[in-house]
């Protein structure tokens, strides 16, 4: 060692023209898959390399400025490759003037919305990086490259995270019944991602193989026959055995005052998948209930599972 010089420090993550803070640290994982050889004698003999990926993974700061950022995805994606046709790298840059570049990117989980005075705005997400596949591996450039760069303009603005109380709204107009939330809400786009590998190079894409979101809170202020009434057991329009449950209301999570800057998050239509009361000194009288949206099909076409809007900044 002949120098006190230690490479440490924070970074921006760039991916698809936007640039991503993190709320704590990024981790930047290089994942080398291996398949053992083994030979009955001897045990383990060597590993040969079946795959070269990196996973970045961090909590973004969260700003509400552009929502493809975060959720490019939908209904009609599923099944879909979700790396770009034209190779869209990945770009870190160290807070002590290092710029790591990944030749290729795509998303790797989407991260929740995390709606609340005390939390978010936004959970963890990561990016799935590929080499570059017109590259050889022996090439300087065919997985990633470090060089000595500084990033040229920082866009970070704290006010475009706003972290607001929310309320949920079940139905539209003079019905509309709005609910409060003892520890805020979250919702998860439920997005899953499948690698796709072909032999000779590895993975070189990824798939939208399903999307299951929700919205989870723990609902304060319902009296009993509320709560049940959200569940949808009985009464007029209860799904029989073998029916839908879903309700024919709008579930809306927007903010609780209607000057406040926020995030809303809608179902046109949505089921109570799951919910439970508490009967105990201590406890509140709800536990966390969980909404799934109940798709709306207009002329044989679904609508969409679910729409995120985020505030005009302008």
């Amino acid at each position: 060692m002949d120098s006190r010089v230690i490479a440490e420090g924070p970074a921006v993550v760039e991916f698809g023209g936007y640039k991503y803070y993190s709320t704590g640290t990024i981790t930047l994982t290089p994942d080398l898959k291996l398949r053992e050889i083994v030979s009955s004698y001897f045990g383990p003999v060597d590993a040969r390399v079946t795959d070269k990926t990196f996973n970045i993974a961090f909590t973004p700061v969260g700003m509400l400025d552009t929502v493809a950022a975060y959720f490019p995805f939908g209904a009609g994606d599923i099944g879909k490759l979700v790396a770009p046709a034209t190779d869209a790298p990945i770009v870190i840059w160290t807070s002590e003037g290092q710029k790591i570049t990944i030749p290729a990117g795509c998303f790797a989980k989407c991260p929740q919305l995390l709606l609340g005075t005390d939390k978010g705005p936004m959970g963890d997400m990561a990016l799935a990086g590929m080499g570059d596949i017109a590259v050889e591996d022996a090439a300087d450039t065919a997985h990633y490259t470090i060089e000595t760069a500084a990033i040229a303009a920082h866009s970070l603005d704290p006010d475009k995270a706003p972290t607001p109380a929310y309320k949920a709204v079940v139905g539209t107009g003079e019905t509309a019944v709005e609910i409060d939330s003892e520890e805020g809400f979250t919702f998860d786009p439920g997005a899953a991602f499948a690698p796709r590998a072909v032999n000779r190079y590895g993975t070189v894409n990824y798939k939208l193989t399903g999307l299951a979101p929700s919205v989870a809170f723990t609902p304060f202020g319902l009296t009993e026959a509320e709560a049940m009434a959200l569940l949808h057991i009985q009464g007029a329009g209860a799904a029989k055995l073998g029916a839908s449950n879903k309700r024919g209301l709008q579930l809306q999570i927007i903010p609780a005052e209607a000057t406040a800057k926020g995030v809303t998050v809608t179902f046109a239509d949505f089921q109570c998948r799951e919910g439970s009361m508490l009967f105990g000194a201590e406890d509140p009288r709800h536990g966390q209930y969980v909404f799934v949206p109940a798709v709306k099909v207009t002329a044989g076409v679904p609508g969409d599972l679910y729409t995120i809007s985020f505030p005009s900044w302008t």
